[in-house]
């Protein structure tokens, strides 16, 4: 080429419908915020949410060589807030946000969920996802208003638990209702409870792996974003809208869904009690003591006063804002809880009392801890002072089952690691195993260092499969939805090991691709055939099936290898001896899960194409998810 030759300027891809098109990206350190653009492939290839978060903290957490992984508390770790392609747009349910990190209960990756607003206010102001890196040197929170994005000073936030903080946003800012959208830790966060969680709009947490705790580590208070002005198009919208209509359809009437659409979560105390799966008193039974006719969904709504609080889009009857109508805290604003809320703020601790429980599990949610492992942590201590295992002078107190106000004590005393919550404040594994026996054979904990949900796994085999292999430090294949359109049989024998593995095995991607749309898990129980059409007339794409299923097994297999590379191998997929014990009454006793356990990795190994030994993915089930980048970094030449 000559020297005066000039090339034609490039043209500008054209945007992709359905996505701003943009990543904010924040370092903390050097108080600097900027944008970046993505490119159509890789929206193509991760989407957002889990996805793009996992590529993300695989790139950009190893150390030096990378051969090792940062820690959860280094400035290195990425906090990653992402959200997907349907946020925005009229699919129920679209405004979630998925939070990916390195997370200090497994000092490994997470992939966490929530929903409100929070995904449609940073898609409407011109993001699909922040990526958060470095430390403050004081406390800040980052604001987001369309073009300005800014580091503000947070320091007259501290100490404010999550509905204060956001009432402290709204009167600063001016600016209330829904076009506020606030993402916060509480006092938890801020003094680094390791299952410390992240609150927002009022009652929706991505709890799992210490989020919290990682955001508490950077000094970031709180994310505040007023619902931006840019436009988002859809490639056919008036498609999105009819496939919009039969997703509702579907959760209307759909035998799965429709008990979610009328009332949430709050079925499942009453159901899983039937199937043996409601935890009580930590494992120690699984027979109810009080009438559960009292339990039954409509008689636990119509104990209070409601107004809506739902999510973006959403129809959905739950997430509602209630009254207390009797107890010590008559009068009072709290969440109506969520399944989890009356597991572990409840039968989890031996409590039956509704209001109380309602009460604690807001308490929860405002100093923004998991409530799961607030109810193991709870429910171990109360069984190991009845045992004898722990004195009134190791804790402080006598804290005996049922008791709402002395959990709210135990709480307190975690949340500011004041006396044995300081202790209590590293989650079971670490305080159980520090303890040493017998107190140890009482906690409830997988030896990665996560928790289950609020579930008795021991009558629920592929929840304690999933939760033990996952790299997030959380169930990572789900529970079983519309089984027949994966061609897996619709009824399995639940304790029969081969049969729990395979199916496992079967959904294994389902959920990495719900978590990467930026759509609500419960409004995602439609066919994924339904997720499918909303996202190709979002994007003008053509996934099937097959592709969404590969989508989010190639996003487990990029977690897994953050997951190894952070030094979590095969020999930690064990549940602890409680966790994995065999119940005495109830649906499922005499049921041994430990058994079968070995038989169960073995055949989940070799359904997922990972190697037994190593726990990598082999090189042939990369290549085949189009990972070949990934296969040459874990087996070298071998690949």
């Amino acid at each position: 080429m000559s020297p005066t030759a000039r090339t034609a300027p490039k043209k500008a891809p054209a945007p992709t419908p359905a996505y701003a098109g943009r990543i904010l990206r924040v370092d903390l350190t050097r108080r600097r915020c900027w944008s970046e653009p993505w490119d159509p492939e890789t929206m193509r290839e991760y989407l957002g949410g889990a996805g793009l978060g996992a590529l993300i903290l695989y790139r950009e957490t190893a150390t030096r060589g990378g051969r090792g992984n940062v820690g959860w508390d280094h400035p290195d770790n990425r906090l990653i807030l992402a959200t997907g392609p349907l946020a925005g747009l009229p699919v129920w349910g679209t405004g979630a946000l998925s939070v990916v990190t390195i997370g200090p209960m497994t000092n490994g990756p997470t992939s966490t969920q929530a929903n409100g607003f929070f995904g449609t206010n940073l898609k409407y102001s011109g993001y699909d996802a922040i990526v958060i890196q470095g430390q403050a040197r004081d406390w800040v929170y980052l604001y987001i208003n369309d073009d300005v994005v800014e580091l503000r000073d947070a320091r007259f936030l501290r100490g404010l638990d999550t509905w204060a903080t956001h009432e402290a946003l709204e009167h600063a800012l001016g600016v209330g209702g829904h076009r506020l959208s606030v993402y916060a830790i509480g006092p938890a966060g801020e003094n680094l409870v390791r299952f410390a969680a992240i609150h927002g709009d009022w009652g929706h947490v991505a709890s799992k792996n210490g989020v919290g705790a990682v955001m508490g580590r950077k000094k970031l208070k709180a994310v505040a974003i007023v619902r931006g002005t840019r436009p988002l198009a859809a490639a056919d919208y008036r498609g999105v809208v009819q496939v919009a209509d039969d997703i509702a359809h579907d959760l209307k009437t759909d035998p799965s869904a429709k008990s979610l659409y009328e009332y949430g979560t709050l079925p499942g105390v009453v159901n899983l009690a039937r199937l043996g799966v409601l935890p009580i008193k930590n494992y120690t039974t699984n027979t109810p003591w009080v009438d559960m006719s009292e339990w039954e969904a409509p008689r636990l709504r119509e104990a209070f006063d409601h107004r809506g609080h739902q999510c973006n889009a959403c129809g959905m009857h739950h997430c509602h804002i209630v009254v207390l109508r009797g107890g010590p805290h008559r009068g009072t604003l709290v969440d109506e809880p969520e399944y989890e809320g009356w597991s572990g703020a409840g039968w989890t601790i031996g409590a039956t009392d509704k209001d109380g429980i309602a009460w604690l599990n807001t308490e929860i949610d405002r100093a923004c801890v998991d409530v799961n492992e607030f109810g193991w942590i709870c429910g171990w201590v109360m069984e190991c002072q009845e045992r004898g295992y722990l004195s009134e002078q190791q804790v402080g107190f006598r804290l005996r089952w049922g008791d709402i106000e002395g959990a709210h004590r135990l709480l307190q005393m975690i949340t500011r690691r004041e006396g044995f919550g300081d202790l209590l404040a590293e989650g079971v594994k670490v305080a159980a195993e520090r303890l040493g026996p017998p107190a140890q054979d009482c906690a409830i904990y997988t030896r990665l260092g996560a928790s289950p949900r609020g579930h008795d796994h021991r009558g629920r085999w592929d929840e304690m499969l999933d939760t033990c292999t996952a790299s997030t430090g959380t169930l990572e294949s789900g529970v079983p939805v519309h089984l027949a359109e994966l061609g897996l049989p619709t009824r399995i024998n639940p304790f029969n090991g081969e049969e729990v593995a395979r199916q496992v095995v079967g959904i294994r991607g389902r959920r990495h691709f719900e978590d990467s749309l930026g759509i609500c898990i419960f409004t995602a129980r439609t066919r994924i055939e339904n997720l499918c059409r909303a996202l190709n007339a979002a994007t003008g794409w053509h996934y099937t099936l097959e592709d969404a299923l590969r989508f989010g097994r190639r996003t487990a297999a990029i977690l897994r290898a953050v997951r190894l590379r952070c030094g979590l191998g095969p020999e930690l997929e064990y549940p602890s001896k409680r966790y994995g014990s065999t119940p005495t009454d109830g649906p499922a006793k005499g049921q041994a899960i430990m058994d079968q356990w070995e038989r169960m990795l073995d055949l989940w190994y070799a359904g997922v194409g990972y190697d037994r030994r190593t726990g990598k993915p082999l090189p042939e089930t990369l290549r085949a998810l189009g990972l070949d980048w990934l296969a040459r970094d874990l087996w070298g030449r071998r690949a």
